[in-house]
């Protein structure tokens, strides 16, 4: 249901019920973070992810060995990161600013995360005590597969016992399901590609060369990784508890748009209730206001089509199809066929209508609908200006679609003799010409 920007304190209702909706945010809209994967790529070449990895690049080049500085770096870097997979989670499309990793709680999330990872160490430190290798191999994978659930929760809740608490994070797994593992995939190929890539540039480039660019990249795919974490996150929200709705999207609608929303939402929500009458008269009330709205004519075409309801369809294609026809002739083409089930000998009662459905159909190889439409318009449309064009049409149709010469030429010749003035003519002679010579080759 949408929201209306002119009436913010309205709260929307369930058309059936009449009960207050709750808002979920991109809960059911969100995209698949598998589809995204360029996009995350693409969010570390932002300012505050280049500044970032550059950042890590000098300080391997300039800073002094000296293991404080090393560990202030380190809880800049997990600040930012942080940062990153909460910006994404709460629907942000634009990277945080290095700036903001310079202050706040920098420094406790740094040793909240070291923690994190040396309790994980200490686990498989004493599974490796029991002599098994199958034991340790299990709580190593076991290990791995937890850790990003635990990171993405030390990230929205800040405290170290969420990010170690078994139920905060398998709600986190819980959310995503078997969708997890495709992410766990997709994250430890990514931890795994800035040291791949150094090694393949171990052997041509020296050391002073290597590191910085080791730590560019190391500081790059971190950002990939906290964005795509971020994401998983912002995606399964409502399973998490929370509704966002995604930054740059509208909150609310103009009154027009709302109002065509609205009624398409609501006659959609009782057509799939079975409430087909209700759902026609919601689109009925709604096109009083304002008839010549495309989308609404559409859904109310295509509804009564689908309920098979003949005269009022045939007596809606008046109006609907010179309307999709000015705007959209290959939509008036398809609502011209589903007329045409309704009743085979349909026309429409306009010339250009003909002519633009026609041209449609022709486009779509449904030559002999497209030319049922151009048989005898200057007889039915004695009026129309425009019949040497149609015609030309129609000849293309025949020649061309058809393969049918003799009916393409009288059409031609007609044109030459009925409209010898008109501006066509070099085309016909075109025509003619390529007719004539498929005809000799025939």
């Amino acid at each position: 249901m949408p929201l209306n920007v002119e009436a913010p304190d309205e709260i929307p209702v369930c058309p059936l019920c009449r009960t207050r909706l709750e808002f979920l945010g991109a809960a059911n809209t969100a995209q698949p973070f598998w589809e995204r994967i360029p996009q995350f790529f693409l969010y570390g070449f932002q300012r505050g992810p280049l500044l970032f990895s550059i950042a890590l690049a000098l300080a391997s080049l300039f800073m002094p060995s000296w293991k404080l500085l090393w560990l202030a770096l380190f809880s800049v870097a997990t600040k930012y990161l942080q940062s990153v997979i909460e910006r994404v989670s709460q629907g942000g499309r634009e990277a945080p600013g290095l700036a903001g990793a310079f202050s706040g709680e920098g420094f406790s999330l740094f040793w909240r995360l070291l923690v994190l990872f040396l309790i994980a160490f200490g686990v498989l430190w004493v599974a490796s005590d029991f002599g098994s290798e199958a034991l340790y191999w299990a709580v190593s994978l076991a290990l791995q597969l937890v850790i990003p659930a635990s990171i993405i929760r030390l990230a929205l809740s800040k405290t170290l016992g969420a990010a170690l608490n078994p139920e905060e994070v398998g709600q986190v797994i819980r959310a995503m399901g078997w969708r997890y593992l495709i992410l766990w995939v997709f994250l430890f190929i990514l931890w795994q590609s800035p040291a791949w890539v150094t090694y393949m540039l171990a052997n041509g480039l020296p050391g002073v060369v290597l590191v910085p660019i080791a730590m560019l990249l190391f500081g790059y795919f971190s950002v990939v990784m906290c964005a795509m974490m971020g994401y998983a996150v912002f995606q399964y929200q409502g399973a998490l508890g929370f509704a966002i709705a995604e930054e740059g999207t509208a909150v609310g609608l103009p009154e027009e748009e709302y109002r065509q929303r609205k009624a398409i939402a609501e006659s959609e929500i009782r057509f799939k209730e079975g409430q087909s009458g209700p759902a026609l008269e919601v689109l009925a009330q709604a096109l009083d206001r304002t008839p010549n709205d495309l989308k609404l004519n559409e859904r109310l075409h295509q509804l009564l089509f689908g309920l098979g309801a003949r005269e009022r369809c045939l007596r809606h294609m008046a109006h609907y199809l010179p309307l999709v026809a000015r705007t959209n002739p290959a939509l008036a083409a398809t609502a011209l066929l589903n007329a045409r089930q309704l009743q085979p000998d349909y026309l429409p009662d306009d010339a250009q209508v003909c002519e633009r459905v026609a041209a449609a159909l022709i486009e779509r190889h449904r030559v002999r609908e497209g030319l049922s439409l151009l048989r005898n318009l200057h007889v039915r449309f004695p009026d129309y200006p425009f019949i040497a064009r149609a015609y030309l049409l129609a000849a293309r149709g025949f020649a061309e679609g058809l393969g049918q010469n003799e009916p393409a030429l009288k059409l031609l010749r007609y044109i030459r003799a009925r409209y010898p003035q008109s501006s066509l003519l070099a085309e016909v002679s075109n025509l003619e010409a390529t007719v004539a010579r498929l005809a000799g080759q025939a």
